[in-house]
């Protein structure tokens, strides 16, 4: 193994989903930048072949089988870190399933599916690595702008909420521990995304573009963020803010009379701004422009997996 160097010298990684698509970019990234790599995804061979494949270039790295929405799942990734490295510095909670088509189309196997990977497995691997991180360490959790809302996505934009209350909760429990989380809203041209979006959309640039949000967010560059989430595509960096009040009227007393007078007085221009997706609105000049349609959504039944 090559003596290592970069931002993510001597630190070990582990990264969910890493078998395939912004997964293994991302774990191709942090090799780069010095890190020792453990590859955990549901596909064995393809992890193993990114394992291979960053072993080649003189870097670390090891495959580990994982689903993560079966019990114990984060524990298992903790323990290949360890058994191989010796710790675990960070984490990326990249893992997902996205279940495209109308939400009320779904079947309940495909919602708990979903929910199942998405959110318990999230949770599950952020917080057995949390648990691990004795000296410190960095988690990012990639989450969507299907969070915004986004026709076709309703299930998945729920669960990438949920990983988004995630980040902002955790980050207050570990504010004083010396581990830190962050997200990461990504928009890359994938297997997934090619389920997004008109046939011909902009899905955006390869994933290894966007790769380098993942290395500054794990390195000590972005030691001052803790529950803050980047937007990324490669070439436009933004910081979401968190959902907020965005004007209160206040009244002594209230009937349902009063309240469509505010609605229809002070409160009206709110309105408009707080409809779900209402930056993308906008057309192309919009300041945030995601996909508003899954492709072919009425043949797209159930959950699918992707790195």
């Amino acid at each position: 193994m090559e003596p290592s160097t970069g931002p993510l010298s001597d630190r070990v990684v582990a990264i969910t989903g890493a078998g395939n698509g912004l997964g293994r970019a991302y774990a191709h990234a942090a090799a780069a930048a010095g890190a020792s790599v453990i590859v955990a995804d549901v596909d064995l061979p393809s992890a193993q072949s990114v394992a291979d494949q960053i072993i080649a270039r003189g870097r670390g790295a090891a495959a580990v089988e994982v689903d993560i929405s079966r019990p114990g799942a984060g524990e298992l990734i903790v323990s290949a870190a360890r058994t191989h490295f010796g710790r675990l510095d960070g984490l990326v909670a990249n893992a997902g399933i996205l279940s495209p088509g109308p939400l009320l189309d779904q079947s309940p196997e495909t919602v708990h599916r979903t929910i199942g990977v998405n959110v318990e497995g999230t949770i599950s691997t952020v917080t057995a690595a949390a648990r691990a991180m004795d000296d410190g360490g960095s988690i990012v959790v990639i989450v969507s702008g299907s969070m915004l809302g986004a026709d076709g996505l309703a299930l998945y934009g729920t669960t990438k909420a949920a990983a988004l209350g995630l980040v902002y909760g955790l980050a207050l429990e570990l504010a004083d521990t010396g581990v830190r989380i962050n997200g990461l809203a990504p928009r890359a041209r994938t297997g997934m995304s090619e389920q997004m979006g008109a046939a011909g959309e902009d899905k955006g640039g390869p994933a290894e573009r966007v790769a380098p949000a993942v290395v500054y967010l794990l390195a000590d560059d972005s030691r001052a963020l803790q529950g803050h989430v980047l937007r990324f595509d490669g070439e436009h960096l933004a910081v979401f803010r968190p959902p907020r009040i965005a004007q209160e009227v206040s009244a002594p007393d209230w009937d349902a009379t009063a309240i469509a007078a505010a609605m229809a007085g002070p409160l009206r221009d709110e309105i408009g701004s707080s409809l779900p997706g209402a930056t993308r609105r906008g057309g192309a000049d919009a300041t945030d422009v995601l996909h508003l349609r899954t492709a072919d959504s009425s043949k797209r039944l159930g959950a699918e997996w992707s790195g």
